[in-house]
């Protein structure tokens, strides 16, 4: 019988609690949690046990709940942005971007209205980490209305100023409509919003 291999010290709780699949269901129980409940109410609590673990599993492996909310923000809003950027670069011409990339933004709202309101209204209250999140983010999509500026027919008197308020209304707008429970009605805005920016940066609807 083969003698055993001398004992090693254990260097982390990550050897112990090695499973990474168990941080990713934390991180979307945080935003599910925080869409339902809101930021402030939403507890540690409520989110292990949507993910199934414990407590002290959740504090090592994930730190606070803002902590926590920030990770879950910066991964969940990164592929949102992805995948509204991938939809608009499939279109021929840059009204068809704005309106395909708009177009998947308005249906993830409609399809995960949890997720939304975490992403777009209850990271308001978070602040923190996952709000520096957000206006970078903000700040990307306003540089991307900027470039209409460029095309051919664009309004003469649009400035910078013109995208930040063409990004801000239908935020403003989405956001109305997740706090009072109309998520699923997002995807019927987009003709509204498309004529909103048209009529901003092109002078047309």
């Amino acid at each position: 019988m083969e003698a055993p291999g001398p004992l090693r010290a254990v260097r982390s709780w990550e050897e112990l609690d090695p499973d990474p699949g168990d941080d990713e269901s934390a991180l979307e129980a945080m935003l599910l949690t925080v869409g339902e409940r809101g930021y402030v109410k939403a507890t540690v609590r409520e989110v292990a046990e949507r993910a199934r673990i414990g407590e002290d599993r959740f504090h090592r492996r994930l730190g606070s709940k803002e902590e926590c909310f920030a990770r879950a923000y910066a991964g969940a809003a990164e592929a949102l942005a992805a995948e509204v950027e991938d939809a608009a670069l499939a279109a021929d011409s840059w009204r068809g971007a704005f309106r395909a990339g708009l177009a998947a933004l308005l249906a993830f709202v409609a399809e995960q209205p949890l997720k939304a309101r975490a992403l777009l209204l209850e990271v308001r209250a978070a602040r923190g980490r996952a709000w520096a999140t957000h206006q970078e983010l903000v700040e990307r999509a306003v540089a991307a209305l900027e470039t209409a500026r460029e095309q051919p027919g664009a309004r003469p008197g649009a400035s910078p100023m013109t995208a930040g308020f063409v990004a801000g209304a239908i935020e403003e707008s989405l956001n109305v409509e997740l706090a009072a429970g109309r998520a699923e009605q997002a995807p019927f805005l987009l003709d509204d919003f498309t004529h909103l920016a048209f009529l901003q940066l092109f002078g047309e609807g």
